[in-house]
């Protein structure tokens, strides 16, 4: 009888080091990228982030509904005399693989959470393109869903010399109806940005303006844009 006891509460141990081990590995485990990048949004809308693609981009296809896929257009351009000019260099960037001159993205990638791609403007066209420093915008163009109510978005890498930068959010006829200062987050941070009440509606297309003070900075980026189509948002 001692034996078969002893036996059944060594097994009982064992059992119990075992799940106990496999909760500390449960807990310990990277979340995927997008996992992470979905905690903490705003219930119920549709969310916009680059996780399927790294390099340049024009377009990301966004699932409004069962049946629909839309084209989101993408647009960033270089800051030259204070005007966005040039060609499309809009660039979704891999934070978990940066350059040598980005290397600070390498922090928030460690832990848990994965920042991933961010959208961000290239410093020149092609596949060997890294993050351009001296201003800029980004435009994303939401006219295949008619208009969208805007909720929020992150924002990304704005230091202190880039104070002043921008959002802007557009009506289809190119009107500004909302502008709002970027929060500065520090080198390679981010932040989510929520918009304040249910969000804004009518919008057509989102801008972001970078900008440089005294020849220093003008980088950043966004990601995980996050709104409604239509005119309402779930509340």
């Amino acid at each position: 009888m001692r034996t078969f006891i002893y036996t059944l509460a060594l097994a009982f141990i064992t059992t119990l080091t075992m799940s106990c081990d496999q909760e500390t590995e449960a807990e310990v485990s990277p979340l995927t990228t997008t996992a992470t990048k979905n905690f903490g949004t705003v219930p119920g809308t549709t969310i916009l982030n680059f996780s399927e693609t790294t390099g340049p981009l024009s377009q990301v296809m966004v699932v409004k509904d069962s049946y629909t896929t839309l084209p989101v257009k993408v647009t960033a351009k270089q800051l030259r005399n204070g005007k966005p000019v040039g060609a499309n260099l809009a660039l979704a960037y891999n934070t978990m693989s940066p350059d040598k001159n980005n290397a600070g993205y390498k922090a928030v990638n460690q832990g848990p959470f994965r920042l991933g791609n961010v959208l961000t403007i290239g410093d020149m066209r092609g596949p060997n393109s890294t993050i351009h420093n001296r201003g800029g915008s980004i435009e994303l163009d939401f006219s295949s869903f008619g208009t969208v109510v805007m909720r929020g978005l992150y924002i990304v890498d704005i230091e202190e010399n880039e104070r002043g930068s921008t959002l802007e959010l557009l009506d289809a006829s190119g009107r500004v109806i909302y502008k709002k200062e970027l929060p500065v987050t520090g080198a390679y941070k981010f932040q989510p940005l929520v918009l304040e009440g249910n969000g804004v509606s009518g919008v057509a297309k989102l801008r972001v303006n970078f900008i440089t003070k005294d020849g220093r900075g003008g980088s950043g980026a966004i990601d995980v844009i996050q709104f409604c189509p239509g005119g309402v948002c779930p509340r």
